[in-house]
């Protein structure tokens, strides 16, 4: 019998990939979390920030990993910055309403 690994999600600003196809961050995230042990489950990407209410994508990443008890969102150095709302209230925001953790995955 196959143990299930733990799940974790994924969180990538579509603002910051640049020229990368968004296809590409994601099969990086699926190895990173290969790599550390975990199945990766949906990648939330956001778009380019609008104002400064939290991001919708990062709202449903933490409503799900609330919902799917999943403890790590995997991302990519930097895709938690530069928005309206600072990186340290992202990160509370997480650990509080889910019980997660960030971890940034080097391309």
């Amino acid at each position: 019998m196959t143990a299930l690994l733990p799940l974790a999600y994924g969180y990538v600003r579509d603002d910051l990939l640049r020229d990368r196809d968004p296809k590409s961050s994601d099969a990086i995230l699926r190895a990173a979390a290969r790599s550390l042990g975990y199945a990766l489950g949906t990648v939330f990407h956001e778009p380019a920030p609008q104002n400064a209410t939290l991001p919708p994508a990062f709202v449903d990443l933490v409503q799900e990993c609330r919902r799917a008890e999943a403890h790590t969102v995997l991302t990519l150095p930097g895709h938690l910055s530069g928005m309206a709302v600072c990186r340290r209230v992202l990160l509370a925001i997480l650990e509080a309403r889910a019980e997660a953790a960030v971890q940034e995955v080097r391309p």
